[in-house]
């Protein structure tokens, strides 16, 4: 499937565009909409861009420039970073309900297509808080040969991506902001 076609089956049969735009903004004052990053984002994993560094590299001058127009890496971090997972989570959630309830016969055909992979990881572990979206728990560790509890702070990215389609599509990416576990 080309990145063409997969556009024009998610807009035209999902109103992708719509949803996407309906999204609510986690930042203040956005200097791109969130719809923009997004798609940033999604169309780089679904041309598989490896890096936010090479999306922002397509986005100015490759194959995304008509498509996004100019965006900083640090844009496309910064708002994925404040933006809640819950909502992505949700779209996510609807787009799949569709694909199971409805009979066209194009979503028959991208149905026999659709399995998706779930991947985590955590990141950014220290026992010194870097942001208030830090998660925390009480770790036992060793200091200077004695156990010891501290609280421990870290981060987690949960990604669920179609796997089964020429191009891996990240349906939700999103650093996991959940309130402090103790």
């Amino acid at each position: 499937m080309s990145r063409h076609r997969l556009e024009f089956i998610s807009i035209k049969v999902f109103g992708f565009s719509a949803l996407v735009g309906a999204l609510p903004e986690g930042r203040e004052f956005p200097q791109h909409p969130w719809k923009k990053v997004f798609d940033a984002v999604f169309l780089g994993a679904a041309m598989q861009i490896p890096s936010l560094l090479q999306i922002e590299a397509e986005c100015r001058d490759g194959a995304l420039a008509k498509r996004i127009g100019p965006i900083s890496d640090d844009t496309i971090g910064y708002a994925l970073e404040r933006q809640s997972p819950e909502p992505v989570f949700a779209l996510s959630c609807q787009i799949a309900r569709r694909l199971k309830t409805q009979r066209s016969s194009t979503l028959r055909l991208v149905q026999r297509l659709v399995v998706a992979a779930v991947d985590g990881i955590e990141i950014c572990s220290s026992f010194v808080r870097c942001c208030d979206a830090c998660m925390e728990r009480e770790v036992q560790h060793k200091v200077n040969g004695e156990m010891r509890t501290d609280i421990q702070y870290y981060h987690r990215i949960v990604v669920v991506a179609l796997v089964s389609t020429p191009f891996p599509l990240p349906w939700v990416s999103a650093f996991r902001r959940m309130a402090k576990q103790r």
